[in-house]
């Protein structure tokens, strides 16, 4: 979580090729996967990306806007993984795939498209299939804790 607070947290604005907006546009491209939106997914990207990054409501709209028309224009991942490459340690983007998984199953419903989706994400910026899976199964271990209380 503190890698993400150590690339935004202090952004006085947007900057269209900020990290942060290709965390988000990335983020955007899984949860739109599956053809399907949830509200739940959306409030969740919105709580991660906030708590990661520290930013206010209206510092995440801002984000959210500039993420939502690169990923519209966007016709491969190379534009976002590759910012992601250049900012990110290995530990760093094995965290952002676990952010990528909680975003997934904020809806309860694990979707093959999603989950391929992820895992290509994960092969681009080199996390490992090791990594990947130990993300999913702490974002799938906090989900069914945050149900049980």
């Amino acid at each position: 979580m503190a890698f993400l607070n150590s690339l935004g947290g202090e952004s006085q604005g947007v900057v269209p090729d900020d990290t942060a907006v290709a965390v988000i546009a990335l983020a955007l491209h899984v949860i739109q996967a599956d053809g399907v939106v949830e509200d739940s997914e959306n409030q969740t990207l919105e709580q991660v990306i906030r708590a990661y990054f520290n930013f206010s409501k209206g510092e995440f709209e801002q984000m959210l806007a500039v993420a939502r028309k690169q990923e519209e224009d966007a016709v491969d991942l190379f534009r976002f993984t590759s910012r992601i490459n250049r900012a990110l340690d290995e530990t760093q983007k094995a965290e952002f795939i676990g952010m990528l998984w909680q975003v997934v199953h904020a809806d309860d419903n694990r979707n093959e498209l999603e989950d391929h989706l992820v895992w290509r994400i994960a092969e681009l910026i080199g996390v490992s299939g090791r990594d990947r899976i130990a993300s999913r199964q702490a974002a799938e271990g906090r989900q069914s804790d945050e149900k049980s209380q």
